[in-house]
């Protein structure tokens, strides 16, 4: 009896889930016809459904115009405006925030620079500059990426960049600020899930990005999950002891002579600027043992590099590339390619991470899908 029970409720979970992503997938109204049609699904089945989902307020029913005589047929859209997820990328430079609807629509952007507080307070500021008019009562859940190591529980355990937050509970303090579900992670890391699962590594199960900015930075998604590892230092190379990226990175901060930045570097390098296309090539012959390290250990499919404007790339991508082949004995090797997301993949991968963890509560059904296409499908391309 149990176990007819339990396969009956799974039955109606996973028909609840075919028409969320129907009709979420259509962005307009359906009649009950074309949801039967297009999930596959009897039209008793769609009804007893869409009541549901009429009940936890993830559909409403609409009356279509018809020019033919008679009443016309009832039809039924996503409700995507009824609820809503943010996402903040909080660093020494400021705040980045995103707000989308339930289809992963983006509904709310904002960038806020330091505000001179050693605390979370710019969080929730970001938060409601990104609001704007909408409803804050709707949010119904938050994921921030830090940089550190972040705890499983939210704890930021240890950070070069933000040395002031280290011990506090985030995720405990913005939960209960905010009256919403909060998940913190490591701001690479979800820059990296971001770039799997809708950016320069989509259709790879396993990913290694490597961000070249400020410092270097590099973490890893394996069969589409970030490796966090025992202690959540999984891709934490700075971490070793005595460890430089270069001979005059400066606890871990890289130092550059061309330019004042790597980004300016890059961009004078596929300009043609002799001086900082020998900088950018001696910089990757000196970062590439440890790439290649990690590369063999982990065997991935693809490397995502983030190091500056996307149209100079290339005059990243190819030395990098040359360099690392050099330390490899065997030919087999994964390509190298430049982020997609640029910029945003942190507060990209914050907001997709908060769906990935608390879709049951965000949706009210279980098993819904996060919408990664539509999260990040609007990225401003120029910013990169």
């Amino acid at each position: 009896m149990e176990t007819a029970r339990g396969a009956a409720q799974a039955e109606r979970a996973a028909n609840q889930v075919a028409c969320v992503r129907f009709l979420a997938a259509a962005d307009e109204a359906r009649t009950v016809g074309v949801i039967s049609e297009g999930t596959g699904l009897s039209r008793p089945t769609v009804h007893a459904v869409l009541d549901d989902l009429l009940e936890v307020g993830l559909v409403e029913a609409t009356s279509p115009a018809t020019a033919g005589p008679g009443r016309p047929a009832r039809a039924f859209r996503f409700a995507r405006e009824a609820g809503l997820v943010a996402g903040v990328d909080l660093g020494p430079r400021g705040a980045r925030a995103i707000i989308c609807d339930l289809s992963g629509h983006r509904v709310g952007y904002a960038e806020l620079p330091p505000n001179g507080k050693s605390d979370l307070s710019l969080i929730p500021q970001a938060l409601e500059a990104a609001a704007g008019g909408l409803e804050f009562g709707r949010l119904r859940a938050v994921g921030v990426g830090l940089p550190g190591v972040v705890e499983a529980d939210g704890r930021l355990r240890a950070s070069l960049a933000m040395p002031e937050l280290v011990g506090l509970p985030v995720g405990e303090l913005l939960a209960k600020e905010l009256g919403q579900p909060v998940v913190v992670d490591n701001d690479i890391k979800l820059a990296a899930l971001a770039e799997q699962r809708g950016g320069a590594g989509l259709g790879y199960s396993d990913v290694v990005y490597l961000q070249i900015g400020h410092r270097l930075s590099v973490s890893i998604v394996l069969n589409g999950v970030i490796r966090q590892g025992r202690h959540r230092l999984a891709g934490e190379l700075g971490a070793q002891r005595g460890m430089r990226w270069t001979r005059n990175a400066q606890r871990g901060q890289l130092v550059w002579n061309a330019r004042p930045t790597g980004a300016e570097v890059l961009t004078a390098a596929a300009a043609g600027d002799a001086a900082a296309q020998a900088e950018l090539e001696e910089f990757c012959t000196q970062i590439a043992p440890r790439i290649a390290t990690v590369l063999l250990v982990v065997d991935p499919e693809v490397v995502v590099v983030r190091g500056g404007p996307a149209e100079d790339s290339s005059a990243l991508l190819r030395p990098l590339a040359a360099a690392v082949e050099n330390e490899l004995v065997f030919p087999e090797r994964p390509p190298f390619v430049a982020s997609a997301l640029g910029r945003e993949a942190v507060v990209l991968g914050a907001v997709g991470n908060a769906f990935d963890r608390f879709k049951s509560g965000i949706y009210g059904i279980h098993d819904v899908p996060s919408p990664w296409n539509r999260i990040t499908h609007a990225v401003e391309r120029t910013t990169r």
